[in-house]
C-alpha cells in the first residue's frame, strides 16, 4: 500500500518536474521569438516599401526644366535675367520669346537696368507704368516675379491685338507712332529684337 502512494506521488512530481517545465519555457521562448523575428522583418519591409512609395512620389513631383526654359537658360546665361529664366518660360512661348528679346535690346539682358534709391527695379524692358515710378518714368518692381507678370502681361496683351511679330512689336520702342525716331534706329531695334524673338520661339 505504501508502495503504491509513493508511486502516485512519483508520477504526480514527474509530470510538474523542472525537466518538463524547462522544455515548454524554452518552447515558448523560442515561438516568441520567431513571432519577434517576424514582425521586426514585417515593419522593416514596410518601412521599406512606404520609402520606397514616397520616393516615387518625390521623383515624379520633382519639377524638371521644360525645353522653352533650358533654350532661355543656355541664351542668358552669366546675365542678370537668369534668375527670371523659369518665370519667363512659365508665360506663353511668344510672350517669353518678346520678353527674352526686348529686354536684350533694352537692357542687354539687365546689365543696364534702372535703379531706385539704389536698389534693382527687375525692369529689363524699358518699361513705364504706372507702378513705383523712379525719377525718369520707369517701373520699379519689387520682385523678378513681379516683374515677368506685369511686364509679361503687357506683352500678351499687345500679341492679343496681334502685335505679334518684332516688325509690328516695334510700338514698344517707338509708341503709337515711329515719325519721330531715326529709320535706321527702329530697322536696328525690329532687327535685333528679332534676332532673339527667333531663338526662342522657332
Amino acid at each position: 500500500m505504501k508502495n503504491k502512494y509513493k508511486k502516485k506521488i512519483k508520477k504526480k512530481f514527474r509530470k510538474f518536474s523542472p525537466y518538463q517545465w524547462d522544455e515548454v519555457t524554452l518552447h515558448g521562448i523560442f515561438m516568441a521569438a520567431l513571432l519577434f523575428v517576424f514582425f521586426l522583418y514585417a515593419s522593416v519591409f514596410f518601412s521599406l516599401g512606404t520609402k520606397v512609395k514616397n520616393e516615387k512620389v518625390d521623383i515624379a513631383n520633382v519639377k524638371y526644366p521644360t525645353k522653352t526654359e533650358r533654350n532661355i537658360n543656355k541664351i542668358v546665361a552669366g546675365y542678370p535675367i537668369m534668375e527670371m529664366a523659369s518665370h519667363i518660360a512659365g508665360q506663353d512661348k511668344i510672350t517669353a520669346a518678346f520678353l527674352v528679346a526686348i529686354a536684350k535690346k533694352e537692357s542687354n539682358w539687365g546689365k543696364y537696368s534702372p535703379k531706385k534709391l539704389g536698389k534693382e527695379c527687375y525692369n529689363y524692358w524699358g518699361y513705364r507704368g504706372s507702378y513705383n515710378k523712379t525719377a525718369s518714368g520707369y517701373s520699379c518692381f519689387d520682385s523678378p516675379e513681379q516683374a515677368v507678370e506685369v511686364v509679361g502681361g503687357r506683352i500678351e496683351a499687345l500679341v492679343n491685338q496681334k502685335v505679334d511679330t518684332p516688325q509690328k512689336m516695334v510700338v514698344w520702342k517707338c509708341g503709337s507712332s515711329c515719325a519721330g525716331h531715326e529709320a535706321y534706329s527702329v530697322r536696328k531695334w525690329i532687327q535685333d529684337v528679332d534676332l532673339y524673338f527667333n531663338k526662342i520661339y522657332n
